[in-house]
């Protein structure tokens, strides 16, 4: 796959990361953190492909509505779902409602390390960007190495590239971010001991900033 290669020559060729982020890193993840903390109602689509859920041949379609501060409905599709069937999520701010394709309904106070389904950052960071944005003690990126390369150029499109090594999660990520809207559109993931491995790439297909996401949208069944 081309992707696999890009990732092993820009390895080949960076320099060595550093544990602790530079200023323009910080900079960068502030202005992340303050733009994901503005945005009050949103709608996206994520296109995520796998190996460990059929890769190429099987990518999950989610449908993301977001409304602030803690809100959300995520609707997930996939080749391998049964017909007519579909993964949801929905997050009040207070609980996690999840309908699988099949098997049992459940709804239980939310805890955002379950609610991500099959997004990552480009995703997540609408409702916890402060846990992943964020190199301060307790935060995701606290023991990342972070490297920034500010112009980088993928599928004819100009784009910002964050690169984190992760030990603690064993992986090496490359978040594309928007130069001029400062959000993340892409989340590419790789084994961090074989960087030709690839553990997922998570696109932004379709975003809508100016949706007004109804409170019904969010609303838990049955509540």
């Amino acid at each position: 796959m081309r992707i696999r290669n890009v990732a092993i020559a820009l390895l080949a060729t960076m320099a060595p990361f550093t544990f602790a982020a530079d200023k323009d890193v910080e900079a960068l993840l502030k202005q992340l953190r303050e733009n994901y903390q503005n945005v009050k109602s949103v709608r996206f689509e994520v296109l995520a492909t796998r190996p460990d859920t059929g890769g190429d041949d099987n990518p999950l379609t989610s449908v993301v509505e977001y409304r602030a501060p803690m809100s959300f409905r995520i609707v997930t599709t996939a080749k391998s779902m049964p017909a007519g069937k579909n993964l949801t999520v929905i997050s009040d701010g207070k609980r996690l409602y999840t309908k699988p394709p099949a098997g049992e309904v459940t709804t239980k106070t939310l805890n955002l390390d379950e609610a991500g389904t099959f997004i990552n950052l480009e995703g997540l960071c609408f409702w916890d960007y402060k846990r992943q944005l964020s190199t301060a003690k307790g935060a995701n990126m606290n023991e990342s190495q972070l490297r920034l390369l500010k112009h980088e150029t993928w599928k004819g499109a100009d784009f910002m590239v964050l690169e984190e090594k992760a030990p603690k999660s064993n992986v090496f990520v490359r978040y594309y971010i928007d130069p001029k809207t400062k959000f993340i559109m892409r989340t590419a993931v790789y084994g961090l001991e074989d960087t030709a491995q690839v553990v997922g790439d998570y696109k932004i297909t379709k975003i809508d900033m100016k949706a007004v996401v109804p409170a019904s949208a969010v609303k838990i069944p049955g509540t």
